[in-house]
């Protein structure tokens, strides 16, 4: 397995702990964060390759998360997870930049085959 140094942002601490937790067991380098302006600020200071994104966040919206890291890293590989997102939600991340977006709960494996994808390859909503 390559190694993928993984952002992790979900305001629900417990998911976003487990979930980086569950990436490090399978070989990923995965930091949890729990709110939009901890991710920005993380993504400013270290270099990630990809991340891991809830759309619902207690201060700066999902959504905004992903167009401001797509402005400044537009090869940051981002998969969206979701549990309140709709099509349309998806379709607007898909546009912004996403690679794949998934309802939760999703399974490790295809999170982990979204993350590892060839870049030209898009995923389709799960």
């Amino acid at each position: 397995m390559i190694h993928m140094k993984i952002l992790v942002v979900d305001d629900e601490k417990k998911i976003a702990d487990a979930l980086a937790q569950r990436l490090v067991l399978r070989g990923f380098d995965a930091t949890p964060v729990y709110d939009g302006r901890s991710a920005l600020s993380r993504l400013r200071r270290d270099d990630f390759d990809s991340m891991v994104l809830d759309l619902r966040l207690p201060d700066i919206d999902g959504i905004e998360v992903l167009r401001k890291t797509m402005e400044t890293s537009p090869d940051m590989r981002v998969v969206i997870l979701s549990g309140h997102a709709n099509e349309q939600d998806f379709m607007i991340c898909f546009d912004l930049g996403a690679i794949a977006c998934f309802h939760k709960p999703a399974k490790i494996s295809k999170l982990e085959e979204a993350l590892t994808q060839r870049p030209e390859k898009r995923d389709e909503f799960h």
